[in-house]
């Protein structure tokens, strides 16, 4: 029984470190990461897009894809903008022709 405990302990802390989970868009994962982290740290918006561009890779199968951060107009300003995006993390452009996960909402974090 202690066993059984220890291991439910282990796969819920396991669950609530998990940056991306199935069903959830790239922008709520970019800011989920900048208001929590993996560890409860927030992360620059720069820092939250590499979290999820490696989360995104592994859902892949291991093959790179851009975050589609259109369906937040905020972070996909801020995806645009090297200001922000310093580490140059690959986006889907704004004017792609492929469909927004979820439609456009304007959020606006100032």
């Amino acid at each position: 029984m202690r066993h059984l405990s220890l291991f439910a302990l282990i796969s819920l802390s396991a669950c609530s470190s998990a940056p991306w989970l199935t069903g959830h868009t790239d922008s709520h994962c970019v800011r989920e990461q900048m208001l929590t982290g993996t560890q409860g740290n927030p992360l620059p918006f720069s820092h939250a897009m590499q979290v999820c561009a490696v989360s995104a890779q592994k859902s892949n199968n291991g093959y790179p894809r851009p975050l589609d951060l259109r369906d937040d107009t905020t972070l996909q300003a801020m995806a645009e903008n090297p200001d922000y995006n310093t580490a140059s993390a690959p986006f889907v452009h704004r004017d792609a022709k492929t469909k927004v996960p979820g439609g456009v909402r304007r959020v606006n974090i100032d």
